[in-house]
Order: C-alpha cells, then structure tokens, then sequence
C-alpha cells in the first residue's frame, strides 16, 4: 500500500482511502460493519472516510474500539451550518466512532462561495473544537460543485482539505470545465491543501468491467492524495487494493526509468 503526507496537514494516509458511505445499506449491523472496516486495515487501508449523514459512523466506531486509534486517519463530514448543530454534530461523531478526537471534519457539500460564507456558525464550532483537541484538521468538500466554490475553498486560510470530484471523463461536474476543475485541484495542491476525489467510478455508473480504468486514472492524479472509493464488501476492498498496489508499482518504475 503507498503512503504519504495529506499535504500540510501532518497526518499521513494511505492513498487508497474507505469510502465508508454506504455501509449502513450494505451490512446488516455495526459488527459486520466492523469486520470489514478492520479488514481493509489489515489490507492497508489506513485512511477511512464517512459522514453524519451516512449513518455509518457507529460501523467505524465498532472497528475503532477495537485498535489502536493512533492507526487510522478518520475523517469525517457534517452538513450542520450554525453553531449550535455543528456542536451537536461533532459530539455525535465522537460518541458514534467511540473516539476522543476526529483527525479530520469537513464542511459537508459547500455549493458556492454564498454557502461557504453561511457556514461561518459551524466554523466557529469547528474552531472551539480544534482548540480543545476534539479536531486536529479543518476541510470541506465541495461535493461536485467547482468554478467559484472552488476559488472560495481554495482562498479560506482555515480550510486545509478538500474533498472533491474528480474522474477520467469530468462526469457529474456542475459549474465549470473538467480541464479547469484539475487546475483549481492544482493550485490547491500547491499551497499545501491535502486533497481527496472522489466520485471517481461516477457513483457506479458505468460498467463494471471498465472500472479499473477509471480508478487507475484516479491513482495516476498526482495532485490528488487520496482516492475515495466507496467500499461495501470483501471483493470491494480485494479489487481496490489490488489496483492500488499495482499503481503504486507501475508508477515507482516509470518515475525510476525517467
């Protein structure tokens, strides 16, 4: 499995991250949740990804209790706007996951910079948090918006991840050119954002049998730390693990022939 830095945030991650979002449909409770979650740990899988929303968060936390917490990078998304429901939100989170602190909580599908600025409550709640050891890294996603909100997230001297779309085709972008969607994700890049895509099968949307490809596309981004697969089963996690891993192989040789 390939590591590395998640940007400047100090947290490394495995760059095959969990998409935990659909868990809570695929298993039949927490403690088969769970299994599969310490499953793709003992794969490598290091980075795990979920939401309030999902309904997924207590699968993590019935794995979590189960490690060492220091073994796996958490993040975590939440699509309260105020003070008072981001706070409720984070307390929630920690209590689902069985954690004391969340390595990274993102602002859940920021849709424009108007957005951005109507989270302003949550952030502060985020801030509060940060400073009492509940979170260590602030972020956002922007779902599969790009254009302004992009310019807006980049531009946010507190928001040091980011989790977007990004796939071989630029399908499900709304507000603006795919070619200039890679340049936002470049510039984010370079100023130390750790950046996550996701959407990178198109939520399943095409065939099975080309999806090796798109997620080898994923893994050939450079600018992108971490890619954000959705993982439901066993055959999930052996299919991605396996194309990570070669990736990771095929590009270590190419950047030694160079």
């Amino acid at each position: 499995m390939e590591y590395l830095a998640y940007g400047r945030t100090g947290l490394e991650i495995s760059r095959l991250c969990f998409g935990a979002g659909h868990l809570n449909n695929a298993c039949e409770n927490y403690e088969a949740g769970g299994k599969l979650m310490l499953k793709a740990l003992d794969e490598g899988i290091t980075f795990w990804d979920t939401a309030e929303g999902y309904g997924s968060q207590p699968h993590l936390g019935e794995a979590v209790r189960q490690i060492n917490r220091e073994e796996v990078v958490i993040q975590t998304k939440t699509g309260a706007k105020d003070y008072e429901g981001a706070m409720v939100s984070i307390t929630r989170s920690l209590q689902e996951m069985q954690t004391d602190y969340l390595d990274v909580l993102l602002l859940h599908g920021i849709s424009s910079p108007k957005d951005l600025v109507s989270r302003e409550g949550a952030l502060e709640a985020f801030r509060e948090a940060k400073a009492a050891g509940k979170i260590r890294i602030i972020g956002c996603s922007t779902h599969i918006h790009t254009g302004p909100v992009m310019d807006a997230v980049i531009d946010h001297p507190e928001l040091d991840v980011i989790l977007t779309t990004a796939n071989k085709e630029g399908r499900m972008l709304e507000g603006g050119p795919f070619d200039r969607h890679l340049e936002y994700i470049q510039r984010a890049y370079d100023l130390g954002k750790g950046i996550s895509i996701m959407k990178v099968i198109v939520a399943g949307d095409i065939p099975e049998t080309d999806m090796p490809e798109w997620i080898e596309w994923g893994f050939n981004l450079e600018t992108a730390h971490a890619i954000n697969l959705g993982i439901s089963d066993y055959h999930h996690i052996t299919l991605d693990v396996g194309l990570a891993r070669a990736s990771a192989r095929r590009r270590l040789i190419q950047s030694r022939a160079a």
